[in-house]
């Protein structure tokens, strides 16, 4: 489970800004910085360049300013009883660059949409999860420059994710990449491990799974609210991935 403190995206100081912090924070500080800034770290002095990321550790000393005339950056203030370093292979108080590769700021404005518009925290989490894997699995990251239309393909994703009950069918995802079905199967494929029809079937099921065991909806609500258009396709499609049928999902008050 994640529990975000406080965040902030696109935070702008002049060139006076210094942040101080000797004890660090009592959970996670998860940064993106946007401009050129003076960082130390284990008592030395490293100047990041532009599209720089670091995840602090619990009580790490936080000592970073700026350089320039101006300087802005994503952050996150988080904890999480998980592991981290075992389920994303993260690593501590390290900065990392990533330039174009990953879309860091489009990750931080889905989590803030989710910390502040619809207070979905598991969903939050799962970006956060999400955004770690990315940047410190090297075996996920050499898929940016190895497949063709990545970066649209990831953008793709975000959208499937974000509106599961939208009607994602091959040929309107073929077309928002301008490219033909089947190319766009195999290119999915390549690149996330899982087809392009099952990986809408998942995100429905995801934020279905959310519905049963936060709300007091009906199944029936539930289906449509995910985009079915009856509860027994419904119904069928969760047990196919869930192992079990929504009814006893909510029972068993189960949580992914």
């Amino acid at each position: 489970m994640f529990n975000i403190n406080r965040m902030g995206c696109g935070c702008r100081h002049d060139g006076s800004f210094v942040l101080d912090r000797p004890r660090g924070y009592d959970g996670y500080l998860m940064l993106f910085v946007k401009t050129h800034a003076e960082f130390v770290i284990g008592g030395k002095a490293y100047r990041f360049e532009p599209n720089t990321f670091i995840i602090y550790d619990r009580n790490t000393p936080q000592y970073y300013k700026a350089c320039e005339n101006e300087y802005i950056n994503d952050w996150i203030q988080f904890d999480t009883s998980e592991n981290l370093a075992s389920a994303t292979g993260v690593h501590f108080d390290e900065p990392v660059y990533i330039g174009e590769s990953i879309d860091v700021s489009q990750y931080y404005k889905l989590i803030a949409d989710c910390y502040y518009r619809t207070n979905n925290l598991k969903t939050a989490g799962y970006l956060i999860k999400a955004l770690l894997a990315e940047i410190f699995s090297p075996g996920d990251n050499k898929t940016d420059s190895a497949i063709a239309h990545y970066r649209e393909l990831l953008d793709l994703r975000r959208k499937i994710y974000s509106a599961p009950d939208e009607d994602w069918s091959v040929e309107r995802m073929a077309s928002q990449l301008n490219i033909s079905e089947p190319y766009l199967h195999l290119l999915y494929k390549k690149a996330f491990g899982v087809t392009c029809n099952q990986d809408v079937i998942n995100s429905r099921i995801e934020q279905a799974q959310h519905y049963l065991a936060y709300s007091g909806m009906t199944i029936e609500d539930v289906a449509f609210s995910c985009g079915y258009k009856n509860t027994v396709h419904f119904s069928r499609q969760f047990k196919q991935v869930a192992g079990v049928t929504p009814s006893q999902w909510r029972k068993s008050g189960s949580t992914v």
